[in-house]
């Protein structure tokens, strides 16, 4: 069945109602009828929640769900977004039946192609991802590559997985059956309602406003893809998303193209091709993406731009050195629709840090179709529990920058991000477009002293060091970059000597005022009730009692405390605290860009204090976890003696005003030291070995402080409570849902990435949730989630890229298990 050829199907279809006055009240609006938006309507009212309101400004699926390919894969980068799609897999095998609508599903299979030796690893890395999932995979032979695609050249093709169970779909039929069961269990659809305006009361959405009226409600899903970011606009919420055209064109009919040919995806070149009607499809994920503003898109459904054929012609040309029989026949049809793409090519999900119950499913990056089954089931959970129910952490709407939604800054890069999906996914991977915007104020010094930068949610951070006065560039690879001794050199300067971090991106919080110790206590996990000066380090959780953040409070005051967490949670940490100092005494003031954070680490650190400052810098003066006020240079900065990199170290705080000349006089008076500077690479290496979590990696929404080994954290006896404890008290602290544990492979050779599989006595028990390169240990190092009940006296391997490795686990941390050099 051609995709296009019917347009006009919609809730007409299955219902007379569509074009309906609206209601007055209903609990949930969804605003966006393609298909996730019609996928969530459905989870929501499987589950219970029938008075649901799904609204479409034009007919369902008109936005992007038409004109999507409608591949479908179960196979994904990462643990949990394997999870997501091999959901969306399942059920659309079973979507046909279920809503009596033709959806086309067609299990062909799907060929992945390598054809650079980087490339081969990346495949077996997502191989070894598949496996640990259940998924079907076969790693072929050049014989077995002419069988499945005997149309297809293998010239150049260095490696190939085809994964069996992958297929594609008819978008549009799918949209509307997802939203057919939607209405079958109680759900309203409307067709040609156009939503102009979110209301908000105080923190809160209570309706929209649309060119029919005004429905007020509980709750609103924003699902309306390209247009996400300007609805949500209207209540004073950032969802960065830009439109870029996306292209795919379609072959006359052609010999050899049948149903069952796999969809091929040839990722080097930048295209896939798939079966359509008795000809190929060719579609295109080019590095130079065009980028479009909303104003350039119609807002009558079905949008279309002109045919670009010059643009599209350098994937054309591999294609067709691919598949010949292409440029013989020619093409009957070129496709050319917006698409909506986020800052860092992963989709936008969940609740908003701005607006409470305000949620948000957009910015899929071409993957809406992969993921909107499972989309649709998470946040339908997520919307009914409050808390998500899945690791949220790498697609979470709130862990972008306010910057990031610049229209400036979101079309250079989705000039970029539309090609990501095809484009390598290295380990360390940084966009190149949109750089320089959002800088530390020691930037310029760090970059004449030779760092290489990488971003986080568009801040500028040092991730390692060249020679100073040089220039370093990121090379990549799945083995050793060329950085990687660089990267060790930190390392053991940290180990034995002294290093400098530019830790400014962290995210820094005050609350002050006389109710600020309540709200401090209610966030935490810890009990923030100590010592002036003290630092405590801490949870902060769900009501599920899973982990959303981590981090230290420090008491400054009685009434007055600093909040510091990572810096990817600058948003979610804002409205953690804003949420609970609502209606309180108290106030939250963001200073992450007013103060910057100097680390000063090393067995040599003390030392190193003690010539730039006047300050007793004994133990017995700062003991550790302990903070003051310290005279430094030419100024002053509030020094907290913490270290995540497992030595002596201290944490400065100097306003950001200060911090370039803080940071002169540590430099020059540590040359006789050895002192060298360090990148977020080393520190992650650091605090690999010292067994340190890494949130969204090792501890995330899902886990509890009992299966993340965090129990220390947790005083269920301070008054008042906190988020998540009545949860926490239905947990039994000695029969958790997965045991953290320390990972060492017995080879020097292999490197952790992420979501390699775990093997006690030949058995899988689990997986790395983070892993780096041990330099102390000389080998990798990390942690990983396994099964409770695993023999730790069993033998251990590690999976990497198809091969296990030999490997040894510990319910302690490998370097300094006992915490002493921490205390030296």
């Amino acid at each position: 069945m051609d995709r296009l050829a019917d347009r006009s199907i919609s809730a007409a279809a299955f219902t007379d109602t569509s074009r309906d006055s609206l209601p007055r009240h209903v609990r949930t609006v969804i605003v966006g009828g393609g298909i996730v938006g019609a996928s969530i309507a459905y989870h929501l009212t499987a589950a219970g929640e029938n008075d649901t309101l799904l609204l479409e400004s034009n007919v369902l699926g008109s936005g992007t769900s038409w004109h999507a390919a409608g591949l479908v894969t179960g196979a994904r980068g990462t643990t949990t977004m394997t999870k997501l799609a091999k959901y969306g897999l399942e059920f659309y095998r079973d979507l046909q039946k279920m809503s009596g609508i033709d959806v086309s599903f067609q299990r062909s299979g799907s060929l992945s192609v390598a054809r650079t030796p980087g490339r081969v690893d990346e495949i077996l890395y997502a191989r070894d991802v598949a496996d640990q999932q259940g998924i079907r995979t076969e790693w072929l032979s050049a014989e077995r590559y002419h069988e499945v695609w005997p149309s297809a050249s293998h010239e150049g093709v260095l490696g190939a997985l085809l994964l069996p169970d992958d297929g594609h779909i008819n978008p549009g039929h799918a949209t509307v059956a997802f939203a057919k069961l939607a209405y079958e269990l109680g759900a309203q659809v409307r067709e040609k309602v156009v939503v102009r305006e979110l209301l908000r009361e105080g923190d809160r959405v209570v309706g929209v406003l649309t060119d029919q009226g005004t429905v007020y409600c509980e709750r609103v899903i924003l699902a309306c893809g390209l247009w996400t970011r300007d609805l949500a606009a209207t209540a004073g919420v950032k969802v960065p998303l830009y439109a870029a055209e996306h292209i795919h064109v379609r072959s006359n009919e052609i010999d050899g193209a049948r149903p069952e040919l796999p969809v091929y995806r040839d990722l080097d070149n930048s295209y896939y091709i798939r079966h359509e009607s008795g000809r190929l499809l060719v579609g295109a994920f080019e590095p130079d993406g065009l980028p479009r503003s909303t104003d350039e898109v119609s807002v009558e459904g079905f949008a279309e731009f002109d045919p670009d054929w010059d643009h599209f012609a350098p994937i054309r040309r591999k294609a067709e050195t691919t598949v010949p029989d292409l440029s013989r026949v020619g093409y009957d049809r070129f496709l050319n629709a917006p698409e909506s793409f986020t800052p860092d090519a992963n989709f936008a999900l969940g609740e908003t840090s701005e607006v409470a119950n305000l949620f948000v499913a957009a910015g899929f990056n071409s993957q809406g179709i992969i993921y909107a089954p499972g989309v649709g089931k998470e946040l339908a959970e997520w919307v009914i529990s409050g808390t998500p129910g899945f690791d949220s952490s790498s697609v979470d709407v709130q862990r972008f920058s306010p910057h990031q939604n610049n229209r400036n800054y979101l079309r250079a890069r989705t000039k970029e991000g539309l090609g990501r999906l095809y484009g390598m996914h290295w380990p360390n991977l940084q966009m190149e477009s949109a750089r320089d915007v959002r800088r530390t104020p020691l930037h310029s010094r760090l970059k004449e002293l030779g760092a290489c930068f990488g971003e986080v949610n568009g801040g500028e951070r040092a991730n390692w060091y060249g020679e100073p006065g040089s220039q370093p560039v990121y090379d990549y690879s799945y083995g050793r970059p060329s950085w990687f001794e660089r990267v060790a050199e930190e390392h053991k300067a940290a180990r034995e000597g002294v290093v400098l971090f530019d830790l400014s991106p962290f995210a820094k919080f005050e609350v002050v005022g006389p109710d600020a110790l309540e709200v401090c206590q209610y966030a935490a996990t810890a009990d923030i009730d100590v010592e002036k000066d003290k630092s405590v380090y801490t949870l902060f959780l769900n009501d599920r009692a899973g982990i959303e953040l981590d981090g230290t409070i420090t008491r400054l005051a009685h009434d007055r405390f600093l909040v510091v967490t990572p810096s990817f949670t600058q948003q979610k940490t804002h409205a953690f605290l804003n949420r609970i100092a609502r209606d309180k005494a108290a106030a939250v003031f963001d200073c992450t860009a007013a103060l910057a954070t100097i680390g000063v680490m090393g067995p040599k650190s003390r030392e190193l204090l003690s010539r730039v400052s006047p300050e007793d810098w004994s133990d017995q003066a700062q003991k550790y976890t302990h903070g003051r006020t310290v005279e430094i240079a030419d100024g002053y900065a509030y020094s907290l003696r913490v270290s995540f990199v497992g030595e002596l170290g201290y944490e400065l705080y100097p306003s950001a005003d200060l911090a370039l000349n803080v940071f002169d006089a540590l430099w020059r008076a540590g040359q006789d030291l050895g002192i060298k500077l360090a990148g977020y690479h080393a520190l992650d290496s650091l605090r690999s070995e010292k067994g340190f979590r890494h949130l969204g990696h090792d501890i995330g929404p899902i886990d509890d402080p009992y299966s993340a080994a965090l129990r220390f954290t947790v005083a269920l006896d301070k008054p008042g409570g906190f988020v998540g404890k009545d949860a926490l008290l239905k947990l039994d602290p000695s029969a958790p849902a997965h045991r953290t544990v320390y990972v060492m492979l017995d080879d020097p050779n292999p490197v952790f990435v992420h979501d390699e599989t775990v093997y006690c006595d030949g058995a899988p028990v689990g997986r790395m949730t983070s892993g780096s390169y041990g330099y102390t240990l000389g080998r990798a190092v990390g942690i990983a989630a396994i099964r409770p009940n695993a023999d730790l006296s069993g033998v251990f391997e590690v999976r990497c890229k198809g091969i296990r490795y030999s490997a040894k686990v510990s319910r302690r941390p490998f370097y300094d298990p006992k915490g002493e050099r921490l205390r030296g």
